[in-house]
């Protein structure tokens, strides 16, 4: 069944008018689009105006206006609260249409109303449902860029879901599906970097590299120098995790200079804190080191994220150097504030164990493994690579005979059960990854 947009666009290409022909002395052009489209409904006097225009009898409209007009006000409603922010109130209006839809309105528009609304009330379990109605009725009516859409908005979702690895298979079936049709999308650059953030932090790093750098050579597409900012310091990143340090410097060297042209100084200054372990893992320990040193004096002090993140660096720096004592205190400085997830702190305290270890002091190593083993029962997935081996080598100095039998026996356990300590095989994960 056509739906009242559908008949008056069949109508108005028949007798070859535009729309500009259509709409003059009576609407915009813009708004006849919308109505054509099926995003709003004319007034009762408008749809008499453009029945007599197209030289039709105006009581046909008049029906389906009539058979629709209060789902219409029922969806305007819907709207109307959502822009507001209401979105609880607009989700209950969603849903007293009537199902399925009357003809006049589009399935694809009403899943992403829908869908966006969930998304912002925090139901993300909702949203991703709805987004996934956007995709099967983007298909169902050939519309690829619904499609896409609700590919890229269901990644959202279920990237609020933490399921990020189902997030990764909608981007890259929302930028198979960009290819394939040719469609010319602003979405395409949002679906770009966020694909190449979550392969960044999971991997494989290869292709986060070949991603940002698919993006950086695009140079006709409008980016603004944020997103080309981050895209750069994507791929420092990825190229510093294979091992591909000078283009790490050079890449980060090109996100800081972006960042500082743009006035983003706390942004820059990620980017240089990463800047100072590309040169450390480059052998450019002493230059690093001189880098840190001057962030030192630079930073805001009430910056609690980027002051833990340049002491983990600091830290980092000089056990490279071979100096464990101001390494030491600088861990010690980082786990001191509040504002350190578990992942990160789980992090600190194996570096300070490992540090208390080439100190001598075994006691501290062994309360910083104590302090990590609650961190890991609270959150395994925070489990650090190198956990149990620093475990054995402290009980060893210690001659502590029943932790290292049960320490055995755990070991045997993980193998047995084929639960990884940690990331085994994960490349040096860095401290500030691009913000999106």
């Amino acid at each position: 069944m056509e739906t009242l947009g559908q008949k008056i666009r069949a109508l108005r290409k028949a007798r070859g008018m535009t729309q500009s022909e259509l709409a003059r002395g009576l609407a915009t052009a813009s708004m006849i689009s919308q109505i054509e489209s099926d995003r709003t409904m004319p007034s009762a006097p408008l749809l008499a105006q453009l029945a007599a225009r197209l030289g039709v009898d105006a009581a046909e409209f008049q029906r389906e206006l009539a058979g629709s007009s209060e789902e219409a006000h029922t969806y305007r409603r819907a709207k109307h609260l959502a822009e507001q922010g209401h979105y609880e109130e607009a989700i209950h209006q969603f849903l007293s249409l009537s199902w399925p839809l009357h003809s006049q309105f589009r399935p694809e528009l009403v899943f992403q109303d829908m869908g966006d609304c969930y998304l912002k009330a925090g139901n993300y379990e909702q949203a991703a449902r709805l987004y996934d109605g956007l995709v099967w009725a983007g298909f169902a009516r050939g519309d690829i860029s619904s499609v896409i859409r609700g590919y890229y908005y269901g990644a959202l979702a279920r990237r609020r879901l933490q399921r990020d690895h189902e997030a990764i298979l909608y981007l890259e079936r929302a930028r198979q599906a960009l290819a394939t049709s040719g469609l010319q999308m602003p979405l395409r650059l949002k679906i770009e970097m966020t694909l190449a953030r979550l392969y960044l932090q999971y991997g494989p790093m290869e292709q986060a590299k070949a991603l940002y750098e698919h993006i950086l050579a695009r140079g006709e597409e409008p980016m603004s120098a944020v997103d080309r900012a981050h895209a750069h310091h994507g791929l420092a990143c990825s190229a510093a995790a294979i091992g591909d340090y000078e283009t790490a410097i050079e890449e980060a060297q090109c996100a800081i200079q972006l960042h500082e042209e743009a006035g983003n100084r706390a942004l820059a200054m990620r980017c240089r804190i990463n800047l100072s372990a590309f040169l450390r893992l480059s052998g450019k320990a002493d230059d690093a080191l001189s880098h840190l040193v001057h962030l030192d004096e630079r930073i805001n002090s009430r910056d609690e994220v980027l002051r833990v993140a340049l002491d983990h660096e600091l830290a980092l720096t000089y056990r490279t150097l071979e100096q464990p004592r101001p390494a030491m205190e600088r861990v010690s400085q980082a786990l001191a504030m509040t504002r350190v997830g578990p992942e990160i702190r789980a992090q600190l305290s194996l570096l300070a164990a490992e540090l208390a270890l080439e100190l001598g002091d075994l006691d501290r190593a062994e309360s910083e493994l104590r302090s990590l083993d609650h961190l890991v029962q609270a959150d395994p997935s925070a489990l650090p690579p190198g956990y149990l081996q620093l475990k054995a080598q402290v009980y060893m100095r210690k001659a502590n005979t029943s932790d290292i039998v049960q320490l055995c026996d755990q070991a045997v356990n993980r193998a047995a059960e084929r639960i990884p300590e940690g990331s085994w095989a994960s490349p040096e994960r860095f401290w500030i990854f691009p913000r999106q």
